[in-house]
This record gives C-alpha cells, sequence and structure tokens, in this order.
C-alpha cells in the first residue's frame, strides 16, 4: 500500500487530485439526487438510464489510480496523469451537465460536441499508449507505426463505448421490462431539442438508429482532427522524448523485389505468383457475371448491381497498392491480403444476392462479422508489418498488436459507415432509404431475419439491432484473432522475422 501511495504521489500533483475530487463529488451529488429526490428510479427509465450513466463516469473517472494497481509490465503504468485530467473533464460534463442538467436533451448540439471530444481525446490516448510501449520496452518506433496505433485505439474506445450503452439498455431492459435510452433511440422519450436527429433519419422508423450512427460518424471526424493535430505537433517524438531514432541492429533488410527502379509490371510479378493472380481471375470473371445478371434482372435494382461493382472494385486492391509511389506503405503490402478479401466478397455477394442468405438464413450476417472480426485483425497485423518493411526499422510486438486490433475496430467502423451512407443517399434520392444495415422491420417480417441476434424487447428499437449485432460480433471475433496473433504472431518467425533484436530487448 506504501508502495502504491507513492506511485500516486510521484505520478500526479496534488492540485489535479483535488480538482478530480471536486469533480468525482459533484458527480456523486448528482447519483444521490436522482436516488433520493423525486426525480427517483421510479419515475420513469430515463431516470434510470441517467443514474447508470453517472455511476458509469464516476468508476471511469478512476482510471488512472486503477492502472496504478497494475503490475509493473503493464504499459498503462506509464500513462500520464495530465490524459486522465482531460478524461476526467469529460465525464463530468457528460454526467452532470449532459445527464444531471438534462443538456442531452435540451441543447442538440450537446452530444454532437460531448462525441466530438472523446473522439479527439482517445486518439491523443493512443498516442500516449503508443509511447507507454516505447518507455517500457526501450525499442524505437517510426512515426508512423505510432500514429496508425493511435488510431486504431480510438476505434476501440468509440467501440467499448458504444457497447456500454447497448448493454445499459438491454440490462434494463431484462431487469424491468423496460428498455433504457442511454443511446437514444426513443423519439418518444427525445424531448424537443433531440426531436429532430444530427444526422436526417429520413424514414421515422429509422430514427432509433441515428444516434448510433451519429456518434460513429462525429467521432471518426473529429478522431482524424486529432490525427492530424499530432502529426503537426508531434509532442513526444521532440526534444527529451524523441523516440523515434536508430537502435543498432534494428533494420529489416529490404527483398530485392522492393528496390527502387522498378516497373509497374516488375512489382506485379516479384510481389505475387502467377497461379495467385489465375485464381484471382477466375473470381473476377464470376463476379462479372453476376453483375451482368443483375442488370437484367426484374424487377432491375440499380442498388445491387453497384453493390456488386464496388465489391468488383475491392478486388484489385493488390494492383492498385504496387501502383502507389514507393514513399506510400501501400506497395509493401502482401498479396495474401487481396487473396482473403476476394473469397469473402466473392461468397457474400453470391449468398446474399443470389440466395438471399441475409434474410433466409437467420445467422448468416451474424457468421460473416464474426469471421471479419477475426480476420481483419490479421489484415491490420500485415499492414503494420508492411510498415515495417517500409520504413526498414523494427518495433515491439505489443505495439504491432496494439495497431493490429486497433486495424479491426476501424475497418469494422468503417464498413457500418459505409452501409449507413449507402441507405442515406438512397433515401436522399428517392425519399424511401435502402436497408443495407437490415434496418427494416417491415422488411424481416416474416423472414428468419426478424429473430434478431440478441433480443430488442421493444420493437421500436428493432432498427438498432443489426448495428449492434454487428458490433458485439466484430468485437469478439477482434479478441479472438488477437490472441491467435498474441500465440502465433507468423510474421516475426522463421524467414519471415522482423524483430531481429526484440527477443533480447523484450527480456531485458
Amino acid at each position: 500500500m506504501k508502495k502504491y501511495i507513492s506511485r500516486l504521489r510521484d505520478g500526479c500533483k496534488l492540485n489535479t487530485f483535488l480538482y478530480w475530487s471536486l469533480l468525482r463529488v459533484l458527480m456523486l451529488c448528482a447519483f444521490f439526487s436522482y436516488l433520493f429526490t423525486d426525480r427517483g428510479l421510479g419515475e420513469n427509465i430515463t431516470a434510470a438510464t441517467g443514474m447508470i450513466h453517472i455511476i458509469i463516469c464516476f468508476f471511469a473517472s478512476f482510471l488512472w489510480e486503477f492502472s496504478q494497481l497494475m503490475p509493473k509490465k503493464s504499459i498503462f503504468r506509464f500513462i500520464p496523469a495530465s490524459i486522465h485530467t482531460a478524461l476526467n473533464t469529460g465525464l463530468f460534463i457528460s454526467s452532470f451537465f449532459g445527464i444531471f442538467l438534462n443538456w442531452y436533451y435540451d441543447i442538440r448540439l450537446f452530444d454532437p460536441l460531448i462525441t466530438a471530444f472523446f473522439g479527439a481525446w482517445s486518439v491523443l490516448y493512443g498516442y500516449e499508449i503508443a509511447y507507454a510501449v516505447v518507455k517500457k520496452y526501450h525499442f524505437a518506433a517510426t512515426k508512423a507505426m505510432v500514429f496508425f496505433a493511435a488510431f486504431g485505439v480510438s476505434f476501440i474506445f468509440l467501440n467499448i463505448c458504444e457497447l456500454g450503452e447497448f448493454l445499459s439498455d438491454q440490462l434494463l431492459g431484462l431487469i424491468t421490462g423496460t428498455v433504457g435510452n442511454a443511446q437514444f433511440w426513443s423519439a418518444e422519450l427525445a424531448g424537443s431539442a433531440r426531436a429532430e436527429s444530427f444526422i436526417p433519419a429520413i424514414d421515422s422508423a429509422r430514427y432509433p438508429l441515428m444516434d448510433i450512427m451519429s456518434d460513429i460518424v462525429i467521432h471518426t471526424v473529429s478522431a482524424f482532427a486529432a490525427l492530424i493535430f499530432i502529426n503537426i505537433c508531434p509532442y513526444r517524438l521532440k526534444g527529451k522524448f524523441k523516440y523515434d531514432i536508430d537502435y543498432d541492429n534494428n533494420y529489416v533488410k529490404t527483398p530485392e523485389s522492393e528496390r527502387e527502379g522498378e516497373s509497374y509490371i516488375q512489382k506485379l510479378k516479384n510481389n505475387c505468383t502467377p497461379r495467385t493472380y489465375a485464381f484471382w481471375w477466375v473470381i473476377r470473371f464470376a463476379m462479372v457475371g453476376l453483375f451482368i445478371k443483375s442488370l437484367f434482372d426484374k424487377p432491375f435494382s440499380p442498388v445491387i448491381s453497384v453493390e456488386i461493382l464496388m465489391n468488383l472494385g475491392v478486388m484489385f486492391t493488390f494492383e492498385v497498392c504496387m501502383a502507389m509511389p514507393k514513399w506510400t506503405v501501400f506497395p509493401y503490402v502482401r498479396p495474401v491480403m487481396q487473396t482473403a478479401i476476394a473469397v469473402v466478397d466473392f461468397i457474400a455477394v453470391v449468398a446474399g444476392y443470389l440466395f438471399d442468405f441475409y434474410y433466409e438464413v437467420r445467422l448468416w450476417d451474424s457468421f460473416l462479422h464474426f469471421l471479419c472480426g477475426v480476420g481483419i485483425v490479421f489484415f491490420g497485423y500485415e499492414f503494420a508489418c508492411a510498415l515495417i518493411r517500409k520504413e526498414k526499422r523494427t518495433a515491439a510486438r505489443t505495439l504491432i498488436l496494439i495497431a493490429s486490433v486497433g486495424f479491426c475496430f476501424m475497418a469494422t467502423t468503417f464498413w457500418e459507415i459505409f452501409e449507413f451512407s449507402c441507405d442515406q443517399v438512397v433515401g436522399m434520392m428517392s425519399g424511401v432509404p435502402h436497408d443495407v444495415q437490415h434496418w427494416s422491420y417491415a422488411k424481416a417480417l416474416g423472414t428468419p431475419k426478424f429473430q434478431t441476434l440478441i433480443d430488442y424487447i421493444d420493437i421500436n428499437r428493432y432498427p438498432i439491432m443489426d448495428t449492434m449485432g454487428d458490433i458485439v460480433l466484430n468485437t469478439v471475433g477482434a479478441f479472438l484473432g488477437t490472441l491467435g496473433l498474441k500465440l502465433y504472431p507468423y510474421r516475426h518467425k522463421g524467414k519471415f522475422k522482423l524483430d531481429y533484436v526484440i527477443y533480447e530487448t523484450e527480456a531485458k
């Protein structure tokens, strides 16, 4: 206990502790106000949701103290208190002003601004985690690898927050039979300021989906802005904090096929076997056949044709990467990534378009998202290793693993944004949203899709369930994929070994 108290004193100033304590006392006052006044638990479900929100924020404000309890080898012991001051401030504003003073309902832009704040903060927190890994292992890391990991951590944080809101609503539904409103899905409880969603719903039945997708879009935009900021002002890469330095024997050999002066055709030949190209073209021709078939379907659906065409375009990712300038990371990406993309894309299009598996097979969509959650972690690993090949320097495996799982959450989030955008664009053009997100209760009625993976409890929450089911399965898949990479980091063994001195460094 004495050592723990000593760590707290050394890692955080007294005035910072006093500031945190003040915020925590005010949050507790707001909680007990809900509990012992006429605003209490029995009044309405919004009050119950508010109490859960405040108490979660209260315990989350102790994150730094919890981190100092972790084993000495934990990277969280290296996270500075300053980044937690920003977190605690955001948690206080969200719980006290947003919930207790009801600003989430009374001020329309309050929720988007809080979401933008946490989006930017999570990138900075990811940046500090990357720096903590470097401090722990005393191992060089390139600027690109650090930024890649920081951006990935931001999307891990986003998915955890959305899952937390969703599970709190579900928990209330299971206990009371009345679902909570942490995700602001209820138009009835929205109030005047939130009656119109931040992004237009187009169809009133889509309203429950809009808060989730608005959060995802706003978080992504603010995370990009924070990434630009630390690119302009990389404060951990200056002066005494500079850590993108060279270490002896810490270089990765560049294969002959990656030397300067190669023509585009030479790059294609040197980086991929003819057998692999033949396999790709078989799948591509099959996709072209499906696209032609879709043009003659009756009734004709231009959305389906566009979806098939876009999936076909993704199957040329490797060729596009090889055409990119040498200073980018893309020419270093391995063809195994495109092979996996081509197979998954083809299966998804055939099953979804020809056999309508998304509606006829209840767990088909769930299976694909679980599979993608596992597989995209390996994509992130390949991308991180491509960065290593480009920079000709290695990085600690812990940092590579963080970047890999972060890439998974980033990619799956982008996919949800893509699905949402497709529905919105079609809705803006025709007045009737499409159903890429499988949000339509009316269309699902009478099909196996009607029974969602997770019980929606309230029928008005049906549009939320596909997106949240996707996030849950992506998270489970990402966890298993990360575990697989932890046990078998195949690019760091044998002839693929990219960390020539890492084992010796980690041993120290």
